[in-house]
């Protein structure tokens, strides 16, 4: 590790107070602590206390835009003053550097995009994700659609509910949809350019570690691996918020370097921010605090900007959204017989799975074997040295107290996956949860290496070739995998290519799958298990034109191996609904059919008997 003396900072010259209290500078940093005891006071209560659940949840639909707007509007100008600094970080390369850089950058990024075609990953996540940047781009309002109708030409949503997922990114490409307008594709585009983004954010903190040709080692190891690739062709929140990690690391970085107002500022906006792109990204609130306090440390003195004191106030809408979220068990997606997400029982399941996650030689897994055998040897004992000289932390590389003190966020939260309900490493929708920990294991293997380089073992080099060349023998096969694998994504996009191709017509989708891949595109559709409930309405506006056509979605299983296929159980609908076969495709082992109603039946009396599934045309056998 590197060692440096603070300028400024001794254990005999730091006070609490850094002045007498009877001159004015104590009397107004007496003020001003006082204020930002008053405000994270307020910031406690008003953000987890007072309101309940629902109030909660209701704010935060209310007003969620605004503050979040007015939140990276200051944001924004705060970082403007830093923008000479990053110009001069560019020209002070080599352009032997620069080129490599590019080159890198570049090759990871078009890889990443041309080695397989956009597509959803974690579909009801993007989904709802989609749906909320559709409502914050329209209405103004945190809200994902539940109901929306075409009425004289526009399509507007009748019920929307406050999501669980922070909605940092949703608005962000709410912001690309007012630009450009609202378009599915929009998502899509943001990751793909926010990746790159991400590589350059990686390689400027270990840059300021390592000589160029050991950060770019790192920064193969990090970023050729088949989970950043498949974030990078999805529409979800996860690489943006590795992107406000890596941020925030890099400002914190800067910070303890060189202590003042304005990078604490922007240190401590960049946290807000952080916070509101994934539930456990609140954990970094902590984290950056014992980085602000080793700032004061190091200065020699308290720094309170405005800014600092106000920080608090701007996390309320995290606490009301955690208040909502906490309130509101039917957004946990427990499990039968679950009543809590986290538990003791799961974490040895669980880490069977991560242990299959890091060294499993298949395509079954988005991990990276490269990644796992350079960084977690160099993780391990990176903390095993932390450990042994902890006295010298005082003295240590503000890169490295950055992200050690990160580090405590991520490895609390690997510890909060071990215990979860849905932690399962190896499941493809819960990977993407693992990203934050590669960011330790990158920053480690660039450590790592400028150890060994210094005593004149040149290996960047042959890391640098390692990590290219596994990710294209065997990282892009295992993402691709992945994306053919994903079946329900490949039906969905199936069924809206299929009905795009019909004639235009005012439509009411009946889906077996999720009613926002319909809505997002302006058709109104409900949950096929909901149609019977709904079968009155239905009729009347097919009876008054609302809708022209009903469309009904449904999966087809094969019975058994000797042939034969019937509706699957979860996707029969009512025998009140008459339906006529449009189109079917078979995908994988089963059939995808889209039906049109013909007819809805009067309701039966109540002591007639029930029909057979003889007499469904939707429930028999094809």
């Amino acid at each position: 590790m590197k060692f440096i003396e603070p300028k400024g900072a001794s254990h005999s010259n730091f006070m609490l107070f850094g002045v007498a209290w009877r001159s004015a500078a104590g009397r107004k940093l007496v003020v001003r602590l006082v204020a930002f005891t008053a405000t994270a006071v307020a910031a406690i209560v008003g953000g987890f206390l007072y309101f309940t659940p629902v109030k909660a949840g209701e704010l935060v639909r209310q007003y969620g835009y605004f503050g979040i707007a007015g939140t990276l509007i200051w944001f924004l100008v705060l970082v403007r003053r830093d923008l000479p600094a990053a110009r001069s970080w560019v020209r002070v390369m080599t352009v032997s550097e620069f080129k490599h850089l590019c080159w890198m950058v570049g090759g990871l990024s078009v890889l990443a995009w041309v080695a397989f075609p956009l597509s959803y990953k974690v579909m009801f996540d993007e989904l709802v994700l989609q749906a909320t940047s559709w409502n914050l781009h329209r209405m103004r309002e945190v809200g994902t659609i539940v109901r929306g109708y075409d009425v004289e030409g526009v399509f507007l949503p009748l019920f929307v509910y406050v999501d669980k997922r922070p909605y940092f990114f949703a608005f962000l490409v709410s912001l690309v949809h007012d630009v450009l307008g609202f378009r599915e594709s929009n998502g899509f585009l943001f990751n793909a350019v926010l990746f790159p983004m991400v590589l350059v954010l990686f390689y400027a903190i270990v840059r300021r570690l390592a000589p160029a040709r050991v950060a770019l080692a790192g920064l193969a190891c990090f970023g050729a691996t088949p989970l950043l690739a498949q974030n990078a062709n999805g529409s979800g929140m996860d690489l943006l918020n590795l992107g406000m990690i890596l941020l925030t690391i890099l400002l914190a970085a800067r910070y303890l370097q060189r202590p003042d107002d304005h990078r604490l500022s922007v240190l401590l906006i960049a946290c807000v921010l952080l916070a509101q792109t994934r539930y456990e990204s609140l954990l970094f609130v902590v984290t950056t605090g014992l980085v602000v306090i080793e700032g004061w440390r190091r200065a020699g003195r308290v720094l309170l900007p405005v800014t600092a004191i106000l920080t608090p106030l701007l996390l309320i809408p995290s606490g009301l959204h955690n208040s909502y979220l906490s309130g509101t068990p039917a957004l946990w997606e427990l499990k039968e017989n679950m009543d809590s997400r986290f538990n003791f029982v799961h974490v040895m399941t669980n880490l069977q799975h991560a242990w299959s996650y890091f060294f499993n030689l298949g395509f079954g897994s988005l991990g990276s074997i490269w990644l796992s055998l350079c960084g977690l040897p160099a993780l391990l004992v990176g903390l095993f040295l932390a450990g042994k000289h902890w006295r010298s932390w005082r003295y240590t590389d503000s890169t490295i107290v950055s992200v050690m003190l990160a580090g405590i966020a991520i490895l609390a939260n690997l510890g909060l996956l071990m215990a979860y309900f849905w932690g399962q490493l190896d499941d493809p929708i819960v990977s993407r949860l693992i990203m934050p920990f590669t960011v330790l294991m990158g920053v480690a293997i660039v450590v790592a290496l400028r150890t060994i380089e210094s005593r004149g073992w040149p290996l960047a080099r042959w890391v640098l070739g390692g990590a290219l060349l596994y990710h294209l023998s065997w990282g892009l096969p295992a993402a691709n995998h992945h994306r053919r694998i994903n079946q329900l994504a490949n039906e969905m996009e199936w069924e809206v290519r299929a009905i795009s191709r019909m004639s235009p017509r005012s439509r009411l989708i009946l889906t077996d799958k999720s009613s926002l891949n319909w809505m997002i595109r302006g058709i109104p559709s409900i949950i096929l298990e909901n149609a019977d409930s709904r079968a009155e309405q239905i009729q009347f506006h097919l009876d008054h034109g609302t809708f022209e056509e009903v469309l009904v979605t449904q999966r087809i299983r094969p019975i058994s191996i000797d042939g034969g296929f019937e509706v699957d159980p979860r996707d029969r609908i009512s025998a009140r609904f008459v339906l006529e076969p449009v189109i079917e495709r078979m995908h994988g082992a089963r059939l995808v059919r889209i039906s049109r109603v013909v007819e809805i039946k009067a309701e039966p009396e109540q002591d007639q008997s029930m029909g057979t599934s003889s007499e469904d045309g939707t429930d028999s056998s094809v």
